[in-house]
């Protein structure tokens, strides 16, 4: 069992846009890569991290490097570890999608949201599953452990941890960008959303 902390990657051109990134190759923006490397030199500072594994999306990708440049500990990659696949609707703007297409509203329509599944896209219990089954390899390795992923993996496994509904899990939880979120040797949460860096 080891400590893993959870970074969610740094802020995107699309994050600064509003848009829906999902799988898409978002990179991140001036101000992106500016947090990966305050998180990267706090986290080689406070920690001897002994591996870091990130989603295989540019953009986690980008801010794993930050952070293998500043601890000397290479890159690993995993592909549970990445953000919804929400297909055909990547892309769009986040702040009218519900008013466009109502059935995926976690809010108005709970579980049977969460159980939808976009054209060519995954539902957010196949999402649910594939993290917590990479977030379970994880504990199992020696740490501390850096994983960096994306918002809502990290609002899953935090949720899941407290043993919420997945759909409170996704509505009720935060994760900035480049924040971090830590969890012991036994899987409790003992940081959420820190920025800021480590105290």
């Amino acid at each position: 069992m080891s400590t893993t902390l959870f970074v969610r990657h740094g802020t995107t051109t699309w994050n600064e846009t509003g848009r829906i990134q999902g799988w898409a190759p978002a990179r991140l923006s001036e101000q992106g890569r500016a947090e990966a490397e305050a998180v990267a030199d706090g986290l080689a500072a406070d920690r001897d991290v002994a591996a870091v594994v990130s989603s295989d999306l540019a953009r986690t990708v980008e801010t794993a490097e930050a952070i293998a440049d500043a601890t000397g500990v290479p890159v690993e990659t995993d592909r549970r570890l990445r953000e919804r696949d929400f297909g055909m609707y990547q892309g769009l703007r986040g702040d009218t999608f519900f008013d466009r297409f109502p059935a995926f509203d976690l809010l108005e329509n709970g579980r049977e949201a969460a159980e939808r599944v976009p054209e060519s896209g995954e539902s957010w219990v196949d999402v649910h599953d594939r993290v917590v089954a990479a977030a379970a390899d994880l504990d199992d390795r020696d740490g501390p452990v850096v994983a960096v992923t994306h918002l809502n993996p990290i609002r899953i496994l935090v949720g899941d941890r407290r043993g919420l509904p997945l759909v409170r899990s996704l509505t009720e939880l935060a994760a900035d960008n480049c924040s971090l979120t830590e969890f012991d040797d036994g899987g409790t949460v003992v940081r959420e959303n820190a920025t800021g860096f480590l105290n």
